[in-house]
């Protein structure tokens, strides 16, 4: 948990500049990130949490860390970090004269039901990946990949509820598209409810915008999928605002993880000076 050297505003300002200009999508601004840090601690006091979990974080505004450490729920101190890793792992990728494909994972096994979000294991999810990864055949050692597992909460048809954490990574790596879906395929069997439905547990797309699909598992805050079905059967999915007591349980677990926690490499590791190549793992 311990915090970059550099952790100045103005080279927070700068990583956020960066990213606006390469089009990034919601880039959130130092008066966005004050009222959703204002939100958060407000829902921790209004709920009764344990002040002492969350009260060093009301002397955070944004013009750097008045604390030893930061960990996720500071909405500054995470974006900071995630923004500067967004910028540098792009600059990583580019050099490495790669394919780049944009990769959705996600495996139902790592479901849970509202009031359990506690229990997900990101390291779990990551160690997962990494077997996959070992297992690769030889091209895929120059790998580069950089990703985070976004959490969603959806709703069901049925009116069902649950957490739904899943995998997004940009992959720069020699090989095709049928490739990259068989290396990074879940290897466990799915849920028997699952059986007969219309579901797939990996999508892999070209990358058009990097910094944007970098970006774009990255979200600060929980975000709300209600699942709408045609009368084909398709299901498609919208935005939802998800209740006080949905966000209150995401606020609580990123109060214990640290900033970049959700975040996963391989081929890339973060150094003092920034991002840097190394061995894939």
């Amino acid at each position: 948990m311990t915090r970059f050297d550099d952790d100045s505003e103005e080279s927070a300002t700068l990583d956020a500049a960066a990213l606006r200009h390469l089009k990034v999508q919601k880039v959130l601004s130092l008066e966005e990130l004050a009222r959703l840090h204002t939100a958060r601690l407000a829902r921790l006091a209004r709920n009764g949490v344990d002040p002492a979990l969350w009260r060093r974080l009301e002397q955070c505004d944004g013009s750097g860390c008045p604390n030893r450490d930061c960990n996720a729920a500071c909405i500054f101190g995470e974006r900071r970090e995630v923004n500067r890793l967004i910028r540098q792992t792009r600059i990583v990728l580019i050099r490495s004269g790669q394919p780049r494909y944009f990769v959705t994972i996600i495996d139902p096994c790592y479901f849970l039901p509202a009031g359990r979000l506690g229990e997900l294991s990101i390291n779990g999810v990551f160690q997962g990946l990494r077997r996959r990864l070992r297992a690769a055949p030889a091209n895929w050692n120059p790998a580069r990949i950089v990703g985070a597992v976004d959490i969603a909460y959806n709703r069901d048809p049925d009116g069902r509820e649950y957490w739904s954490p899943h995998v997004h990574l940009v992959v720069a790596v020699d090989a095709n598209k049928k490739e990259v879906l068989k290396v990074l395929r879940p290897m466990r069997a799915f849920p028997p409810g699952l059986v007969g439905k219309k579901f797939r547990p990996i999508e892999v797309k070209p990358v058009t915008k990097l910094a944007n699909a970098i970006a774009y598992p990255n979200k600060p805050t929980v975000a709300g999928r209600a699942a709408i079905q045609d009368g084909r059967g398709n299901i498609d999915r919208k935005w939802f605002r998800v209740p006080e007591t949905v966000q209150l349980e995401h606020d609580i677990w990123m109060l214990g993880m640290r900033p970049r926690a959700r975040s996963f490499l391989s081929g890339m590791m973060v150094t003092r000076g920034g991002v840097s190549v190394r061995k894939r793992s």
